[in-house]
Order: C-alpha cells, then structure tokens, then sequence
C-alpha cells in the first residue's frame, strides 16, 4: 500500500513540476509579440497536455480492465469449483432466492383490514373470540326482541281497538236505552189518554208495552253488562301488553347499544363482518411473523454465502451476493461472462485509441521539432518531463504499458 502511496506522490509532483513549467512558457510567449514561432510552441504544449490527459484516461482504462479481468477470473474459479462446494454454494444461493421470493410475495399481499382497525383488535386480541361471539349473541337477541316488539305493539294495537270499539257500543246502547225509554213513555202517556177519553181498555196494551220494555231493559242491561266485562278484560290486557312492551323496549335499546359501541369501536357493520376482519388480521399477523421469519433466514444465508466465496479466494467476492441467480442458473452465469467479454473487449479498444492518439501526438511533437529550430528552452524540458510521466519516447515511438 506504501509503494503505490509513494509513486502516487512522485507522479503529483511530476504533474505539479510540469504545470510550473507550462505556466512559465505561457508567460514568456505572451511577452513576445512574433506570432509565428510562439504560435508553433503553443501547438506542441497543448499536444503535451493532450498526450497527459490520454495518458491519464488510458490508466483509468487500465484498472477498469484489470477490474473486468478479475471478475472473469472470479468466474472462471467458481465454475471450477470441486462438487462439494459448488453443491454448498448452489444450495445457499438457492435459499436466498426463495427468501427473496418469499420477502417480495409477502409485500405484495393486501388485507382487507384497516391500519385502526389493526391497532384495535391488536389491543383486544386475547378478548377478540369471546367479543364476536356475544357480538353475534347480541345480534340473534335483538332479533329476537324486534320480533317480540312487532308482536306486542299488535297485541297493544288490538287491545286498543277493541276498548275503543266496546266504548262506541256503549255509548251506542246508552242512546238506544234512551230512545226505547222515551218511546215506552210516549205509548204509556197515549195509553192513558185513549183510556182517560175513550174509556177504552189498555191493559193488554199496556201489559204488552211493560213486557217489552222490560225485556229491552233487561237486554240492554245484559249488554252494558258484558260491554264493561270486556272493557275491564281489555284495559287489564292492554296494561299488561303495555308494561311487557316497555320491558321488551328497555331490553332493545340496550342490547342495541351494545351492537352499536362494538360496530363502531370495531368499524364494522354485523358481526360477520367482524368475523372476516378478525381473520384477516390473523392473516396479517402471520404475515408479519413470516417476513420477519424471513428475514431472519435471509440474514443467515447471506452470511453463509459470504463464508462461502470468502473461502474460494475470489478477487471480489462482495459483488456476488447481488448476483445470486447467476450462481445457480448457469445460463445466468454465462450471459454475465458474455457481458464482461464484451466490456473488456470494448475497454481494450479504448485503451487502444488512447494509445494511438498519444502515439501519433509525440510523432507530431517530433516532426515539429526537427522541421523547426525555434522554441523557447523550455520546451525541451516539458517535452522530456511528458516524456517521462506518460512513458513516451521520441527514439522508438512506442509507448510503455
């Protein structure tokens, strides 16, 4: 690590000694007004800075490449591995695929329960099958109580009724009372004239007009009579229809509201409803244990991966946890190396340009120099520098690798 620091340091300062002196010749053809030969030592500086910055790109091509070779390599020693340890290693990498799997499947599930009703029955989990089942109690006794209401506000209707209709014949029978009491005395009074005027005899008459209005008395009388017997057995019915309605009443609007609290603390509407919602939140819970189960295993299994690759001596081993399917599906395998052979390929053709280009850049820096005597000094000085910062060579033309 200490030798690379160090030709690190060497090549800065290097860089930093030629900077001085391209500043230092930019100053001096400033300074002169010849336009023609300072022209030309602009020309063959700005070639000395492209030949750096190719040179600088071509290294960064370099390392890519070395990169590119590693990872090659890496998958040249995976695929030769001995069958025991490709076994090991396929049999990891294929339980974390399932774990993944298994991690994507369960984000992708949706339970019909929402986030506050999650958090209620979470609170009232223990509680929650003793609460549905008086839920659904209080359901099947409100029902039952609806239809004893309906069947007692009948009852109440028709005792009502009835009073109402034994008050009307009362009343009715007290007017005929009147009338037939009325019209006896009007043909008693005529008897008694005719008998007063005429000296007729009326007693027949009048024996028949007392039996009848005697037998119309004792009618009527037998009527009010049985009229307020069925008043009393109606009042008596009416009351007792009354106070079990209030009862019954009194009953309903309590388990109602027992209904009512629990539809609105659970934001449901019957109890089957929450019957379905208390599943769902099992189905959730259990999901939630599984992700968790999940990834706990997920854990285990890319340590073990780790393990694995660290023993093979690869040159990155960490790159490769991301690439779990290409170590089980060699198809994946070989279209990765497929990749990598065509990047490498596609760095070597870079490297090769920048070569050339700098290559052709000191050919040129050459032929100016020997077709023209005119330059400042310093210029042999940034020249032998370039030369030996990017490895060039006027003599041979080549560069070093």
């Amino acid at each position: 690590m200490g030798l690379f620091t160090n030709r690190k340091k060497k090549k800065e300062m290097k860089a930093a000694k030629i900077d001085d002196a391209f500043n230092r010749v930019y100053s001096q053809i400033e300074g002169i007004d010849t336009w023609n030969p300072k022209k030309l030592e602009r020309y063959i500086l700005d070639s000395c800075e492209q030949i750096i910055a190719s040179t600088k790109e071509m290294e960064r091509q370099k390392t890519e490449y070395r990169v590119v070779t590693q990872y090659l390599n890496d998958i040249k020693a995976l695929e030769n591995l001995p069958k025991d340890k490709a076994k090991n290693l396929r049999g990891t990498a294929a339980k974390i695929c399932e774990l993944e799997e298994n991690l994507t499947n369960a984000k992708d599930i949706k339970r019909n329960i929402t986030e506050e009703q999650f958090e209620v029955i979470s609170s009232d989990e223990a509680d929650m099958p003793e609460i549905i089942n008086r839920y659904i109690d209080n359901e099947i006794y409100q029902s039952k109580l609806k239809r004893n209401l309906s069947y007692l506000e009948g009852e109440k209707s028709r005792w009502e009724i009835e009073r109402e209709e034994l008050q009307e014949q009362a009343k009715l029978f007290k007017k005929m009372a009147m009338v037939i009491m009325t019209s006896f005395t009007t043909l008693l009074i005529l008897l008694f004239v005719m008998y007063n005027t005429a000296n007729t005899d009326i007693s027949i008459w009048a024996y028949i007009v007392l039996f009848i209005c005697a037998a119309c008395g004792f009618i009527i009388f037998l009527r009010q009579n049985y009229i307020v017997k069925g008043n009393r057995v109606a009042i008596v019915h009416l009351n007792q229809a009354i106070s079990v309605l209030n009862v019954e009443r009194m009953k309903y609007v309590n388990v109602t509201n027992a209904i009512e609290y629990t539809k609105d603390k659970y934001h449901v509407k019957t109890a089957t409803e929450l019957q379905y919602v208390w599943e769902q939140y099992q189905d959730k819970v259990r999901d939630q244990q599984r992700y968790i189960q999940n990834n706990y295993d997920l854990e285990f299994y890319n340590d073990k991966l780790e393990r694995i690759l660290g023993e093979i001596g690869l040159a990155d081993d960490k790159i490769w946890l991301n690439q779990v399917n290409a170590l089980i599906d060699r198809h994946d395998m070989a279209e990765c190396r497929h990749r990598l052979v065509t990047r490498r390929k596609k760095i070597r053709d870079r490297i090769e340009d920048h070569r050339r280009i700098v290559q052709e850049e000191r050919d040129e820096i050459d032929r100016l120099m020997v077709e023209h005597e005119h330059y400042l000094p310093e210029i042999q000085e940034i020249i032998k520098s370039v030369d030996k910062l990017c490895g060039t060579s006027s003599r041979n033309g080549q560069i070093n690798a």
